[in-house]
Parts: structure tokens; C-alpha cells; sequence
């Protein structure tokens, strides 16, 4: 009979996207690659694959890649100036992008690309990111948030929560959510993934809406603002369901 270890990791695994440079997400970003360059010109300093992607934790649900667009600040241009110009820039072409809160997200190849543009930060080696919830800029280290849960050990934990966000239409930014896992899973074993994934639904059940998040290259960020309240409030009533039940064919599909 099959464990619910097991059956866990087969779910994280069927739906999980593995960085490869033969894989359908990098020739994703590979074809917009030439069209980003034009862009840029001469501001560009380097296109790099970057969030879920890089960190090991993209799954086929949603986003399969990122790429980071970091840019030299462009005289006369805030950040905000530059998201829009970068969406008005892909709309001409055709491209139908729609923007996310620090992302514009169009299709490439049948999967979804998210395209960051960013200054290079002169008082920090981080990036400068247009936040457009908020209408501000958003001073952080995308580098930093990528070797953090790159090394964590915690990627599988963490596709699952994505996996199971995904079906349950619940609004969770992933770094936020990433974080989240991280922090519920700081006292818990490595090797033990269903023990591990109610532990965080436990952690989202009782504690999630009252804890304050913030960005670990930044603690001025302040990532629990991402959401609202009722936001995070479904996230807690959904963990609960889960834990209620416990049926883990309902919990990861």
C-alpha cells in the first residue's frame, strides 16, 4: 500500500518543473531573450533566470520561469516608469502580457514567462523592483531569496503547498508562501514530506493571519502585506478543511 509519503511526492513530482537548459521553460525564455535586448539596449546589463525556476520549486500549475531584466537606471526614469514602458513595449508586439505585483506574465511556447524588470541597486549589490500593488518601488535581492530557498531543503514541501494553492484558487505570492514553509517547517525533520506539509497546514490553520513576514534581504519589506485580510483568511480556513479531513487525495490532486 502506498505511503502518504509516496503519494505526495509522486504529486510533487508530476506536476514539478525540473531546471534543465532542455526544458520547455528555458526555451521559453530563451524566445523572448532577443526581444528583451532590443528593449533594453544599451541599459541592459544582463538577463538572468530567476524565482520559482531557479529555485527549484516551479511547478506546471502556474509560473514556470522568471527572468530577471536587470537594467542601469535610465536617466529621468523611475522604476514604475520602466514596468509600464517594458508592458507598453510587449503589448505592441502582440504579446498580450498582463502585470502581476513586481512581474509582467506573457506566454512563450505554451507556458508562462514572468519578466522582471530591475535597476541595479547602487547602495547594495540587490535590485530595485516596481511593486505595482503598492505604486512604489521595492528595494530587495532577488540573488539572495534564490539561495536561500535553493539550499533550504525544503523544495518539495514547498511545490506541494503550490500545488495545493493552485487547486484551491487561493491568492499566495510565493515568496510569501516560500517563507511561510520555511518558517513553519524551522523545528521539523528533513525526509518526512507528509508529516511535513500538515505541519505547515497547522501552521496556516493557527498562526499565519497574526505573523508578521518580512523579506529577508530587506526587513523593511514587509511581505504579510501582500495579502489582505480576507485573503489570508481563506488561506486559514482552506488549511483547516484540510486538517478536518485529511484525505490526501483531496489535499494534493
Amino acid at each position: 500500500m502506498i505511503t502518504p509519503d509516496q503519494y505526495a511526492a509522486s504529486i510533487v513530482e508530476k506536476y514539478r518543473v525540473i531546471p534543465d537548459t532542455s526544458s520547455t521553460s528555458h526555451h521559453a525564455a530563451d524566445e523572448v531573450i532577443p526581444l528583451l535586448k532590443q528593449w533594453g539596449k544599451q541599459h541592459l546589463l544582463g538577463l538572468t533566470l530567476s524565482g520559482a525556476y531557479a529555485k527549484n520549486t516551479a511547478i506546471t500549475l502556474s509560473s514556470h520561469v522568471d527572468v530577471l531584466i536587470a537594467l542601469s537606471p535610465v536617466p529621468g526614469m523611475e522604476m514604475k516608469n520602466v514596468f509600464w514602458s517594458l508592458f507598453e513595449y510587449l503589448s505592441n508586439h502582440d504579446l498580450r502580457p498582463h502585470t502581476r505585483d513586481v512581474s509582467i506574465r506573457l506566454q512563450s511556447k505554451g507556458v508562462n514567462v514572468d519578466l522582471i524588470p530591475a535597476y541595479r541597486d547602487r547602495a547594495s549589490s540587490g535590485n530595485v523592483l516596481f511593486h505595482k500593488r503598492s505604486g512604489t518601488s521595492l528595494h530587495t535581492d532577488v540573488a539572495r531569496h534564490i539561495h536561500l530557498i535553493a539550499n533550504s531543503g525544503r523544495q518539495q514541501e514547498i511545490c506541494a503547498l503550490k500545488i495545493w494553492r493552485e487547486r484551491n484558487n487561493l491568492a499566495f505570492p510565493s515568496l510569501y508562501l516560500e517563507l511561510t514553509v520555511l518558517h513553519a517547517l524551522g523545528s521539523e525533520r528533513f525526509g518526512q514530506l507528509a508529516d511535513n506539509i500538515l505541519a505547515v497546514f497547522r501552521h496556516l490553520a493557527n498562526r499565519f493571519e497574526q505573523i508578521v513576514v518580512s523579506d529577508p534581504a530587506n526587513l523593511d519589506n514587509i511581505v504579510s502585506n501582500d495579502l489582505t485580510t480576507g485573503e489570508k483568511q481563506a488561506i486559514a480556513a482552506a488549511a483547516r478543511d484540510v486538517l478536518y479531513d485529511e484525505d490526501w487525495k483531496k489535499i494534493l490532486r
